[in-house]
């Protein structure tokens, strides 16, 4: 009897490692603030701006959870604060997340309290090849968010941003600017919808677009 029990025991899966679980919150972090603060002056930014960019610019939160889940980031050390300005804790380097990627509210209100990483990362060649530096991602915040229905394919939204600028003498933030000039002019349209209608403007093959707007819906 004593042996069966044993026997059971050996055959139960071994528990996964708190690192595990920890370098899927970085992940998510990692992922979120990519997005968050590319093409912001230094990569810091504050409470009210970063809040801004979830709720109004990226329609992931409202408003409320938005102030809420930074201070969770902030408490919980994945955020340093310095006078008034955030910006990533050492050891966290962003990534650039799958498209169609959205954050999780409450993944990132579970998050644990950020562990210091464990090894010093090793130094580079002393000659290295200069990486392309990214197009900043825009940051303008849209001034009639309650006339605006929220976009359903808000995941494409990088990804089309991205292609028109690379297909254009664009930048990124006046891929934006043009877009929500676009939703002022027409009223309730959605931000992928004037994202498209800019990249009609500069020539951009539509069909490369319709296939960045329904990879979202896959």
């Amino acid at each position: 009897m004593l042996g069966a029990s044993e026997a059971s025991i050996k055959r139960l899966p071994p528990l996964s490692p708190a690192s595990d679980m920890e370098d899927k919150h970085r992940l998510e972090v990692c992922h979120l603030l990519h997005i968050s603060l590319e093409g912001l002056s230094g990569g810091v930014t504050t409470r009210g701006e970063m809040s801004r960019i979830w709720s109004l610019d990226l329609q992931w939160f409202t408003p409320e959870e938005a102030k809420e889940v930074v201070t969770v980031l902030i408490e919980r050390a994945w955020l340093t604060e310095s006078d008034g300005r955030i910006s990533p804790s050492i050891g966290i380097d962003l990534s650039r997340p799958p498209l169609g990627w959205r954050p999780s509210r409450r993944r990132l209100l579970e998050i644990p309290v950020l562990s210091e990483p464990p090894t010093t990362p090793p130094a580079r060649d002393s000659v290295t090849e200069a990486p392309e530096k990214p197009k900043p991602m825009p940051k303008i915040s849209d001034p009639t968010p309650s006339r605006l229905p929220p976009d359903r394919a808000e995941g494409s939204i990088p990804g089309l941003i991205a292609m028109i600028a690379d297909s254009s003498a664009l930048a990124n933030k006046e891929v934006m600017r043009r877009a929500q000039r676009k939703r002022r002019a027409l009223g309730p349209v959605t931000l992928w919808m004037a994202l498209a209608l800019v990249a009609r403007e500069q020539g951009v093959d539509m069909r490369d677009v319709a296939s960045v707007i329904e990879a979202d819906y896959a």
